[in-house]
């Protein structure tokens, strides 16, 4: 142990612990891999979902439709059924994966059911032109999941099965006031209020920003996708609504949130101005300035949160 270490716990400054990692941080007798594991194991499952996808397209007129859907279903037993057996049992709060794999061979399972189901579709046209509920039921089961383990990427893939199940269904609808724009937007809403809701209940209460990072871009694509000229109403929506988040999201110190709403609010405001300033001499000065000026609210904006937090 280095003698000022030595001496600095000697005199009773530092306890033991604090003297044991700093000696471990100076010989490097512990080096972290936690987030080079995860992305290693991560990587590792999206491939072996690449790979089975492949397969099962090239390989069809060897294997034959039911041995494919045979090995995907098994495939996806097995992986799902291990997570039951080896998970924690259900907690309302946090609760720690039992080892370090248990997430992606979670998400390996999960994904090799949808693959086994979107392979269904595409031979047998099982649901036809109702082929969405196929995203709709996968998005509730997804979500049941990230309830039962805990586990946020499941979440994730919940959240993006509905949104597309929302897209899907809205769109062939057919009426004006319900068109994908209105899908995203009425979801972003919902999600928005899970995440006040999952932040005031005691039953997973970490996972709002999860539900609220979905709901702010939902809603702000919404709004983003209209926001094409000055006159139109979509543009200060998106404003106002920009302005409401970002001082929300300063009250709450989530910056980011904040950074959303300033980029989203930046990038709808040039959009809209940019055809009245193209051609102009000055107008290259103008996006170095104002994008100069939108990246310095964000580095004060960090500096600013860190500071209260």
């Amino acid at each position: 142990m280095d003698e000022f270490v030595a001496e600095l716990s000697a005199q009773g400054l530092l306890d033991e612990p604090s003297a044991r990692r700093i000696d471990e941080l100076e010989t490097h007798a512990h080096v972290p891999l936690a987030r080079e594991l995860h992305a290693l194991l991560y990587s590792g499952s999206i491939l072996i979902l690449a790979g089975v996808g492949a397969a099962a397209k090239d390989r069809l007129d060897q294997l034959g439709p039911l041995t494919i859907l045979a090995a995907l279903g098994a495939g996806s037993a097995a992986g799902l059924g291990w997570c039951f057996r080896t998970g924690r049992p259900y907690s309302p709060g946090r609760a720690e994966s039992p080892n370090v794999a248990f997430d992606y061979v979670l998400c390996l399972g999960i994904g090799l059911a949808g693959i086994f189901a979107a392979y269904l579709e595409w031979k047998f046209h099982v649901l036809g032109d109702w082929w969405d509920l196929y995203l709709f039921f996968a998005g509730l089961a997804c979500l049941g999941a990230a309830y039962r383990f805990d586990n946020r990427l499941a979440l994730s893939a919940g959240l993006v099965n509905l949104a597309g199940w929302a897209g899907v269904r809205f769109s062939r609808w057919d009426l004006p006031a319900l068109d994908e724009r209105a899908a995203a937007f009425a979801l972003g809403a919902a999600l928005i209020g899970l995440a006040e809701a999952s932040r005031r209940s005691d039953v997973k209460a970490h996972f709002e920003n999860s539900y609220l990072r979905f709901g702010v871009h939902l809603c702000l694509l919404a709004l983003i996708y209209g926001a094409k000229r000055i006159e139109g109403l979509d543009l200060w929506l998106l404003l106002a609504a920009c302005g409401v988040l970002a001082a929300w999201s300063a009250r709450r110190r989530k910056f980011e949130i904040f950074a959303s709403a300033v980029v989203y609010a930046y990038v709808g405001a040039l959009r809209a101005f940019l055809p009245l300033i193209e051609g102009a001499v000055d107008s290259l000065w103008i996006f170095v300035l104002t994008s100069g000026f939108a990246i310095a609210v964000l580095l004060w904006a960090r500096r600013r949160f860190q500071d209260d937090a």
